[in-house]
């Protein structure tokens, strides 16, 4: 049996029947089970579509779709997190390592000074609340585009939304477990510990500055390069 564009859109609704949200996960799937169904019937001719994409599906085991799915997102979420820690090193090397080296002098004078925990503070929480914001107002965003185009893409969403609450997790986690939590504790750092936090705040305010300006500018090209088919839409 050679599957007819009929064919291919019934699978494209029955991934989708299956909890896959996601257009590229599904046409992912979709190519698989098309190969499948047609060896399938290549060597069952008399079996019906729906009958060779359910022998097709069974082999996915009791969960179905749901360990691709899961496999994907891990995948995508390790690519996002290289991309952000490929941008990072970019602050390590000529020129922007003369502005990391400033950042890092300052925080680690700023923690002789009596107001030392509140600007930490303050930085942090702009920091956490300027994810959250932008997490908040990409959501809205994907779902109003879902709207028009009927399609949603893994990495994107992870893009716009998850990765962002990741990293909104990780700058809270930061602030709460490895840095004092008030001012004379900051005073009272020994020259080891005040040069981690100080090293430990300029890289999240770098990687707060990748996730909230230099990624959403470059979304259009990473997922471009992510999938060639999203540039046709």
């Amino acid at each position: 049996m050679k599957l007819t564009q009929t064919h291919i859109e019934e699978l494209y609704k029955f991934t989708k029947k299956h909890y896959v949200e996601y257009y590229d996960v599904q046409t992912e799937l979709v190519d698989h089970l098309a190969n499948d169904i047609e060896t399938i019937c290549l060597a069952n001719p008399k079996l019906s579509f729906d009958d060779a994409r359910d022998t097709s599906f069974k082999k996915f085991g009791i969960f179905g779709f749901m360990d691709v799915v899961e496999q994907k997102q891990s995948q995508m979420t390790k690519k996002y997190f290289k991309i952000i820690l490929n941008f990072a090193k970019e602050w390590f090397k000529l020129p922007k390592i003369i502005l990391t080296a400033l950042l890092f002098i300052g925080f680690y004078q700023l923690q002789n000074t009596p107001n030392a925990y509140t600007i930490y503070s303050t930085v942090f929480g702009f920091i956490f609340l300027a994810q959250v914001i932008l997490t908040i107002i990409n959501a809205r965003k994907l779902k109003k585009e879902f709207k028009t185009t009927k399609r949603k893409w893994l990495f994107k969403n992870i893009i716009n939304v998850k990765g962002l609450i990741y990293a909104a997790f990780i700058s809270i986690y930061s602030f709460q477990y490895l840095f004092p939590n008030n001012t004379k504790d900051f005073l009272l750092m020994g020259d080891f510990r005040k040069a981690f936090s100080a090293f430990f705040i300029t890289f999240l305010v770098i990687f707060g500055y990748i996730t909230l300006v230099v990624i959403p500018k470059k979304a259009e090209e990473l997922l471009e390069e992510t999938y060639p088919e999203y540039k046709l839409i």
